[in-house]
């Protein structure tokens, strides 16, 4: 029997292949759009829709910017505020001001598609200008450790490849589990936080350190005080019997309790020094973490008695 292939007049086979490779790519760019199409939820509860990965973004917040860093957006970072200094490669970009209010003009000029901004310093209406200019804007205030973890997936938008904001947020997830694990039946530590020494300062547990110490079994001795960053005196510390001060001071953070022959080895007060980041909720934040957790244990396991009943005449 002879097969006959029934031919329209009007169709040639090359339409037909043209028509095919048309159909198979309106379904792979329709696959791609699906892939991409989501919504992020930042720290003002806003909902944000996400069409495509970010292209041009600028950071005006330095956690903000190790974070994006973190998830693999180096290359799409375009401009950053002028206290991002981590890592080195975002020293090459523009600066951006940021507080008291962004310098939109600068911003605008970067043509920014995703601006990342600080909730704490961030103003409703320089949101809602950056977003009448057609740009995306996620307001970012992590407040505990674990928030860095959420920080980081929810900047999946900025990510260098799919999963890879999970794979980092995971991982800090971990690592965090495994300080939390290894130090939550240890006694407790009380610690006196030092800001600055002149005037002397301390952070609540308002400041994400609160969280930090709690992690390696320790106290802040000033958790309730009002404020963020209030104000006290030498009494009121001793008042409150510390073992430990841990300085995220400056130069000469240690001299008004030398002065007073507290430190070791003359005294009973030990005192760490740590690197600043330990208040920037981002990806290095652990490290210092760590490494205040070494101290808590060395001052528990030497049996380190809190300085109480020391008055000054």
């Amino acid at each position: 029997m002879v097969s006959h292939r029934l031919r329209l007049p009007w169709v040639d086979d090359r339409l037909i292949v043209i028509g095919l490779a048309v159909i198979v790519m309106i379904a792979t760019m329709m696959h791609g759009a699906s892939a991409v199409a989501m919504s992020v939820t930042d720290d003002w509860g806003r909902t944000l829709r996400v069409d495509a990965p970010a292209r041009r973004i600028v950071s005006l917040a330095p956690h903000a910017t190790e974070l994006l860093v973190a998830v693999g957006a180096l290359d799409r970072l375009v401009g950053v505020d002028p206290n991002s200094d981590h890592p080195i490669a975002v020293q090459k970009l523009a600066r951006v001001a940021a507080y008291p209010a962004p310098d939109i003009e600068a911003l605008v000029a970067l043509k920014p598609d995703w601006v990342v901004i600080w909730g704490a310093g961030a103003r409703a209406a320089d949101v809602r200008r950056l977003e009448r200019l057609g740009i995306s804007v996620f307001v970012s205030n992590p407040r505990r450790i674990s928030d860095v973890a959420s920080t980081l997936e929810r900047f999946s938008f900025a990510e260098d490849r799919p999963g890879a904001a999970r794979e980092a947020s995971q991982q800090f997830l971990q690592t965090l589990s495994e300080l939390q694990r290894r130090h939550q039946q240890a006694p407790g530590v009380p610690v006196f936080v030092q800001l600055s020494s002149r005037p002397l300062i301390t952070l609540t547990d308002r400041d994400p350190i609160g969280d930090a110490l709690r992690v390696c079994g320790a106290n802040n001795i000033f958790a309730e005080a009002p404020g963020v960053a209030p104000m006290v005196d030498v009494e009121a510390v001793l008042a409150r019997a510390p073992a430990l001060i841990v300085s995220i001071d400056g130069s000469n953070a240690s001299e008004p309790w030398r002065k007073l022959g507290l430190l070791e080895p003359a005294g009973l007060l030990q005192m760490v020094h740590l690197d600043p980041s330990v208040q920037r909720p981002g990806p290095r934040l652990l490290t210092q973490v760590a490494r205040l957790c070494d101290v808590v244990d060395a001052v528990r396991k030497r049996g380190g008695l809190p300085v109480s009943g020391r008055t000054l005449r």
